[in-house]
């Protein structure tokens, strides 16, 4: 997933809009602030349940599709 450039202010209100100086980092033109949005550094790789971990999770909160984590019921029926 690409990061996206949103619009970010300056914590000194007055100072309106930061600017986008690339990867991930924000920079007041005012002030000089500088902030680093730490989502930038998400690879998007976020470890993933397994099957067996994601069916007590979905057991334990009485089958509720919210909590099926990607996975259909019959895996997860299957896991338990």
């Amino acid at each position: 997933m690409a990061y996206e450039v949103f619009s970010m202010l300056c914590r000194t209100s007055k100072h309106g809009e930061m600017d986008y100086i690339g990867k991930g980092n924000y920079k007041c033109p005012i002030c000089g602030f500088e902030y680093h949005d730490d989502d930038y550094d998400d690879d998007g790789s976020s470890e993933k349940l397994s099957v067996y971990e994601a069916a007590e999770i979905w057991a334990s909160h009485g089958k509720d599709e919210d909590y099926m984590f990607g996975y259909s019921e019959d895996e997860l029926e299957r896991a338990l």
